[in-house]
């Protein structure tokens, strides 16, 4: 009698026993005469089918259900049994000789205690394992103005952010809400909100679906404010029942110099009148129950823990960025701390500019560029002819009493102070034998200058300048005038013109005269 039971299992063993893949396979009339095409056709259904998970499935929470697949092993008295038990459309695993075991929405913990409970029956003394190993996929349905409504492909771990992403293109162009997400189950109704989870990474706001769910998706309607002390001032969704802390907390708390006795709420009462609403306590926020359209703007304390900073560049003995007390600390003060002027110094030149005062707009000189160049006046050209020689919020030095008059003056916040090299040199340009760079020396006029660089030239015309490396002026070179560091001497130029075409040209304006004369002697004639 011993032998029935035995032939029985070894023929379930045949029908059952085999391992059913979770991939699709070709049937043999359709698989490519290709290898290659064979092995990225095999590549491509698992890459579909292919699971990933974002973790340890917990098999308290894990529910079970149709299309899920069990290893089956069981040590018993009679041989050793290894099974891959589906479970079927009905929500049951058949278990070949024992009979079925309905299973479905149990978790994996209580589907494996009925499998087992339900094989003790008939095998007391044996020993059993069972593990889920391939996951079902099954249809949810999604409703909405998405891109691509209707039911979509899903698997027990399915997040409702997967699903987010699969159905809009762009969600942020479309306006399509990832706040008020509502997943219909059942009799049951819940909420999820992406923003917030990936905030925060809280998985009950972004909950995995269930066979059965209907995902209804929807537009942005409504929007709250938050302003002022927050890390993320911007226009947030409302969701109903939120509060102020929730909000805070969404756009990344408190900046350190927020004032949090200090929170104004706008608020329309109706479709044009709004009240203020004041919040000056903090412990009221988490209280405060906001209403679609409010604006929150949270004061933040403009002189908390404020420095006012300067750079300080070039040949100081040690450069870099220095704390002040704007209007009050001095140039020569800042330096004093920067352990002075370096051996390379040039002492009699300094500048000093801010790039926030740079940066404002030069009404005037906007007003002039608006006029036709023909049709500015004198003043107005010699404004722009000004203004081409300094920058906007700039001091400029290269002398010696002027340098130590702008040591005493006040610094600014974001000025930048520059001491450059020294470097001794005046130019000659223009009508000399060799133009270029000389030497400065002590008690040079224009003459020696002009003498070491090889005297006039036959082009020379009478027309001699100064050019001050300071301002860019240009001053008419006389006796007793001043060279400085960086100075250049100019000497204009004979310019070479086609004495052939001036001739012309000559002939043509005299001609030109002489027909005016005409006409007036004719005019005054009659």
């Amino acid at each position: 009698m011993l032998r029935i039971p035995i032939l029985i299992l070894l023929i379930n063993i045949l029908l059952f026993g085999q391992y059913t893949s979770p991939y699709p396979q070709l049937e043999e009339d359709e698989k490519s005469p290709d290898p290659q095409m064979d092995l990225y056709y095999s590549r491509s259904l698992m890459e579909e089918n292919e699971i990933i998970l974002e973790g340890t499935i917990d098999p308290d929470e894990y529910r079970v259900g149709p299309g899920d697949v069990f290893a089956f092993n069981m040590l018993s008295a009679d041989g050793i049994f290894t099974y891959n038990l589906k479970i079927s459309p009905t929500g049951e695993i058949l278990i070949p000789v024992i009979g079925t075991v309905f299973v479905d929405q149990l978790t994996l913990n209580e589907a494996i205690s009925a499998v087992k409970d339900r094989t003790y029956r008939q095998y007391q003394d044996a020993s059993i394992h069972l593990a889920l190993v391939t996951l079902r996929k099954f249809k949810v349905l999604v409703t909405g103005p998405v891109d691509y409504p209707g039911f979509i492909v899903v698997n027990p771990l399915t997040r409702v952010s997967d699903i987010f992403l699969k159905v809009n293109d762009d969600p942020v162009l479309n306006s399509i809400s990832a706040r008020n997400i509502r997943i219909k189950r059942g009799n049951e109704l819940l909420h999820a909100d992406l923003v917030k989870y990936y905030m925060f990474g809280d998985a009950s706001l972004n909950p995995t679906v269930q066979q059965g769910d209907v995902i209804q998706m929807a537009i942005v309607r409504e929007e709250v404010g938050i302003y002022g002390g927050v890390q993320l001032s911007d226009q947030y969704e409302y969701v109903q029942n939120e509060t102020l802390e929730d909000l805070i907390s969404l756009a990344g708390g408190l900046t350190v110099n927020a004032d949090p006795t200090n929170i104004e709420i706008t608020r329309f009462t109706n479709d044009t009148d709004r009240v203020v609403i004041k919040v000056e306590s903090y412990l009221d926020v988490g209280r405060t129950i906001l209403q679609p359209a409010d604006h929150v703007i949270i004061r933040m304390k403009k002189d908390y823990k404020r420095q006012d900073i300067v750079t300080l560049k070039g040949e100081v003995k040690y450069p870099g960025k220095y704390a002040i007390d704007a209007g009050l600390t001095t140039i020569g003060e800042i330096i004093s701390r920067a352990g002075g002027l370096s051996l390379r110094a040039d002492k009699t030149k300094i500048s000093v500019n801010n790039q926030a005062i740079s940066q404002l707009l030069d009404v005037e000189l906007e007003r002039i560029l608006l006029i036709p160049n023909e049709d500015r006046s004198d003043t107005e050209k010699a404004y722009m002819k000004a203004r081409s020689r300094i920058l906007k919020g700039q001091i400029i030095s290269a002398s010696d009493v002027y340098t130590q008059t702008i040591l005493s003056f006040p610094l600014q916040r974001d000025d930048e102070v520059n001491i450059p090299p020294l470097q001794e040199y005046v130019e000659v340009l223009g009508a000399v034998l060799h133009p270029g760079r000389y030497p400065l020396i002590d008690g040079y006029d224009f003459n020696n200058y002009i003498k070491n660089a090889g005297g006039l030239t036959q082009t020379a015309t009478r027309k001699k300048f100064l050019i001050k490396n300071s301002t860019g002026q240009r001053i008419p070179l006389k006796p007793g005038v001043r060279i400085e560091n960086g100075d250049v001497i100019f000497i204009a130029e004979k310019l070479e013109y086609n004495r052939w075409e001036r001739f012309k040209d000559i002939m043509t304006i005299g001609g030109q005269m002489a027909a005016i004369i005409i006409v007036i002697q004719n005019a005054v004639g009659k």
